[in-house]
Order: structure tokens, then C-alpha cells, then sequence
């Protein structure tokens, strides 16, 4: 069936007349007519009654009204939920986030978002660095958020923030009573780390090379706050996100060592996947961010 000229007929069906119909299709009225003969001839039933007053629906055309009605309101509906999704008001986010922005970043901006946005779902992967970025790279995440450096081909980069990672250590630990220390202080001293993949850990490795650090047996954590909670007792020296201790610090069950060296500075960054489109909705909600 002929959808332009479904169109013709629902228009005189629902105006009732050739000349509104013209109007709203915006075509000249003869042609509107002979496109409607042209109509009833393929389908051959007669769908009007020619009135003087306009037209009235013969059986057949009110049965094709119904059909007709049905499937204008499934265009208009689809037609809306496009809009939405221009306007960033549907749609469904896939982010990959590296612990520290996953943890203690993202879920106050995802709360804000949801309450201007609820009929988008999100959905947040929490992993290390490497995982975040190559699931951006597959496009299994339209945006990931990630702390250190990626050797993913294919995505681009660009910080959104900065964050600054410090050594601490228990309130037992050796180290915790020291007014002053040294970068080799801290030698043979066990250490507490992300896994391997993770970029906060490769940061930290290129700083203790650099500084000529010989480190320690090195215990391994899959998040932050396990690595947190294994430094509050005592497991070791763990460099640890500011954004993450700040009660702890303020508490005294998590000391900062006293050596600046041991700091580091990392940029927060974006990365997505190059080419690929990004949604109204993901670019709202990184607006937000930002």
C-alpha cells in the first residue's frame, strides 16, 4: 500500500473535506483528487461519498480509517521518540569509569543527571584503566573516564580534571610519627597497589624509578578502598586519591607521609572512541561534567 497516498486519504478522513486535506498535506486540490481516485482504484473500493458539504466515509474507508489512524499515531510516536533522543531526553549511556572517578566522582553527577534527565538509562562499569579504555575502543562504552596514561589505539583523550594521588600510611605504621622523610626512606618497605592494567599504578612505578626507590613486596588490590582499608591496618604504604582519605586523614586513621616528592599529580580524562557519534544525552551529561 501506497503510504503517500494513505496519507491523502487519513488527511480527508480526519479534515472531511478535499480543500482542508489540500491544506494540510500541502498539495493543490485537484491533485489531491486525483490521487485519491487514483487510490480507490488500486485498492478498488470506493472510500468517499462526493457530498456537497464534503465527504463522508463509505464502509470501506471507515475500516481503513481505523488502520490508517493506528499507523499515523506509530509514525507520530516514533517521530517524538526521536525528538527525545535530539532533545537528550531518552536514550541509555554506557560508561566505563577507572576506580577512583567510578567511586567518588561519577555518582553525584549520574544522581544530578537523573533527575533532569530520568527517562535516559546509564549504566557504570567500574574497572582499571586498561579495561575502560579498550571497552571504549570495542565501543562497548560510548565514554569512559579514566586517572593515568592508555596505550589504546583508536580513542582520543582529553582531561576534564586533576587529581592528586599521596602516600599514606596507618596510624601504627613506623612512618606515621615522622615529621620529616626522605623518598628513600621508604625502601624495602612493603607497598600496596592497584593491579597491573591499572594507569594509577604505572604512575607510581615511573615516580619510585625515577626517585631510585627500591621497593618492597608489593600486595595487590582490585579497588581503592580495599587498598584504603589495607593501609588503615597497617598492610603497608599505599599511595591513595585525596578525594578518597580526606575523612580518614581528618580522623587519624590514615597518615599522609611527610615527602612531597612521593605525590603525584595525574589529569582525570575523557576518552572516546575516534568517528564515533555521540548521543544528545552522553553530551549533556558530559557538559555536566566538565
Amino acid at each position: 500500500m501506497n503510504l503517500h497516498h494513505l496519507a491523502i486519504f487519513h488527511a480527508i478522513a480526519e479534515t472531511g473535506s478535499i480543500s482542508a486535506a489540500a491544506l494540510r498535506v500541502h498539495v493543490s486540490q485537484p491533485a489531491l483528487s486525483r490521487e485519491l481516485k487514483v487510490f480507490e482504484a488500486r485498492l478498488g473500493v470506493v472510500l468517499f461519498e462526493r457530498q456537497s458539504r464534503g465527504m463522508r466515509m463509505t464502509e470501506p474507508g471507515k475500516v481503513l480509517h481505523t488502520y490508517s489512524t493506528r499507523l499515523f499515531a506509530v509514525a507520530d510516536s516514533a517521530q517524538a521518540a526521536m525528538r527525545d533522543f535530539a532533545d537528550a531526553r531518552a536514550g541509555q549511556l554506557s560508561i566505563g569509569a577507572s576506580n577512583t572517578i567510578g567511586t567518588y566522582v561519577l555518582p553525584r553527577y549520574i544522581a544530578e543527571f537523573r533527575k533532569a534527565f530520568p527517562q535516559v538509562g546509564i549504566s557504570l562499569f567500574v574497572g582499571n584503566t586498561e579495561q575502560v579504555a579498550q571497552g571504549v575502543a570495542d565501543l562497548r562504552f560510548t565514554v569512559g573516564f579514566i586517572e593515568g596514561p592508555i596505550r589504546v589505539e583508536g580513542v582520543t583523550t582529553k582531561a576534564f580534571s586533576r587529581d592528586e594521588l599521596i602516600p599514606v600510611v596507618g596510624a601504627e605504621h613506623p612512618l606515621a610519627t615522622r615529621k620529616r622523610a626522605a623518598p628513600t626512606d621508604i625502601n624495602g618497605l612493603p607497598l600496596l597497589m592497584r593491579e597491573h592494567g591499572s594507569g594509577t599504578r604505572e604512575l607510581i612505578a615511573d615516580l619510585l624509578q625515577a626517585l631510585g626507590v627500591q621497593t618492597g613486596s608489593i600486595v595487590e588490590f582490585g579497588n581503592t578502598e580495599a587498598l584504603k582499608q589495607a593501609a588503615i591496618h597497617g598492610g603497608g604504604i599505599a599511595w591513595l586519591p585525596t578525594i578518597s582519605v580526606t575523612r580518614d586523614l581528618e580522623e587519624g586513621t590514615l597518615v599522609r607521609l611527610p615527602v612531597k616528592a612521593l605525590a603525584l599529580q595525574r589529569p582525570l580524562s575523557i576518552i572516546r572512541r575516534e568517528g564515533a557519534w555521540q548521543a544528545p544525552a552522553m553530551e549533556a551529561f558530559l557538559e555536566m561534567v566538565r
